[in-house]
């Protein structure tokens, strides 16, 4: 879970929160009744400022009033809690630190500053300072405050201890039964731990009531399983509730098409792109007409996507293998080579572009093409046939017969027509 993430979470959840003068914890003695009226005046005013939400004012007179009284929790606790809000997180971090320094058991203290240094990326330090906030006792906001900080201690320890914030999850869920982001938090951590069997039951019972982020969990688990049929369920279960939810109807198609039901899945993306034709809509949908065999349908929207991103190398390749099986050989190698001038590496577009390039009579490309292909993937039968006729059209038989004779010898009888045609042109070439 990213850091925006469990800010806002924890923010939703009441987390970040501001104990007023009313609510803070005893101020410590100072030396002098009329600087301690006047402190507690200054305060006063901060905290006016604070609720009004003008927060440079509120910093401005809080940065006085810490350096007339440094030993002062409150101040710097309102301080952090000013700066924050102006997006100064290390002079936020700073802050706090000095409130929880001044009073370590000050729950308020200790939970800000670990979601400011959360927010800063620190997660160490963040699980650091929740550790210690959800051992003390809320000011402000009760039992629900607490469950707020189980819940962000569970969120910053995610990606780096996973069975402690499946325990701080366990905890947040114990303490509110009804929490469904604690409870879709013990399942994915459940899952993340190497149990989706325990997973999917706990995924099963929140998706049951609707909640619509397990059910993307669930879909997830079930496509990690490959267990299509139960992911294709789920998924139509989730549209019939959210029919304009257009990422579902492309991962619909998706789905579709990884279980093989390529004519569904053409079904089930159509409409989505006629009402919002984006590039992943259209891309998705061109590689359907592909599999399908649908050249020309794949290739008027393969034209549009190369022309918005005309780097993209897979794209070309793409849009060549379109007009090369329409018998725009001309269009169809100037695609392909393209691709592979943009990705040298793309082992897929040589074969194509050999073929093409010979259709063009344009024979001494083709065998570039080929030598280039076996540098990165072993040689096929279709390699030998075709370098074997590049080389014969150019006249140049020695290369010519050894390839044929290597093609002879890889196709072993699969190929019955390009075999005669190989042994008549051997004759023809090496008449010895």
């Amino acid at each position: 879970m990213g850091i925006n993430k469990v800010i806002a979470a924890a923010v939703l959840a009441g987390c970040i929160m501001h104990a007023t003068a009313q609510t803070r914890l005893p101020q410590k003695p100072r030396p002098h009744p009329a600087t301690e009226d006047r402190s507690a005046d200054d305060l006063k005013d901060a905290e006016s400022l604070l609720q009004k939400q003008q927060y440079p004012q509120a910093e401005e007179k809080l940065l006085e009033l810490v350096r007339k009284q440094a030993e002062n929790p409150q101040a710097w606790f309102d301080l952090g809690f000013a700066q924050s809000h102006l997006n100064k997180n290390a002079e936020a971090t700073s802050s706090y630190k000095k409130a929880t320094e001044l009073d370590p058991k000050w729950f308020e203290a200790q939970q800000n500053l670990g979601l400011t240094l959360a927010k800063s990326g620190d997660l160490a330090g963040a699980a650091s300072a929740l550790k210690t906030a959800v051992t003390l006792k809320p000011n402000v906001g009760g039992h629900q405050a607490l469950i707020g900080a189980w819940l962000s201690l569970a969120q910053v320890t995610e990606d780096s201890q996973t069975q402690e914030s499946l325990a701080a999850y366990q905890k947040a869920a114990e303490l509110d039964p009804a929490n469904t982001e604690a409870q879709l938090g013990v399942a994915r951590m459940t899952e993340r731990a190497g149990n989706p069997a325990l997973a999917e039951q706990q995924y099963l019972k929140l998706a049951e009531s609707g909640n619509s982020e397990s059910i993307a969990h669930l879909i997830g688990l079930y496509l990690r399983q490959k267990h299509f049929a139960d992911a294709e369920t789920w998924l139509r279960r989730y549209m019939t509730a959210n029919p304009q939810n257009a990422a579902a109807q492309l991962q619909l198609g998706k789905l579709l098409a990884a279980e093989g039901k390529t004519q569904e899945a053409i079904a089930a993306l159509e409409p989505l792109y006629k009402t919002s034709p984006d590039p992943k809509s259209a891309r998705e949908l061109a590689n359907l007409y592909l599999e399908a065999k649908q050249y020309p349908a794949a290739a008027t929207l393969l034209q549009a996507l190369v022309g918005q991103a005309p780097e993209d190398a897979q794209l070309h390749l793409d849009y060549g293998t379109a007009l090369m099986h329409q018998l725009k050989y001309p269009e169809a190698q100037a695609e392909l080579l393209k691709a592979v001038q943009l990705k040298p590496g793309l082992a897929d577009a040589y074969f194509d572009l050999g073929y093409a390039a010979q259709q063009n009579k344009n024979y001494e490309l083709a065998i570039r093409a080929l030598d280039a292909r076996a540098k990165l993937q072993p040689e096929t039968p279709a390699t030998y046939f075709l370098r074997a006729t590049a080389y014969d059209s150019l006249r140049m038989y020695k290369p010519a017969a050894e390839n044929y004779k290597l093609f002879l010898a890889a196709a072993a009888g699969k190929f019955p027509d390009q075999e005669f045609q190989a042994r008549h042109r051997l004759k023809a070439i090496l008449p010895d």
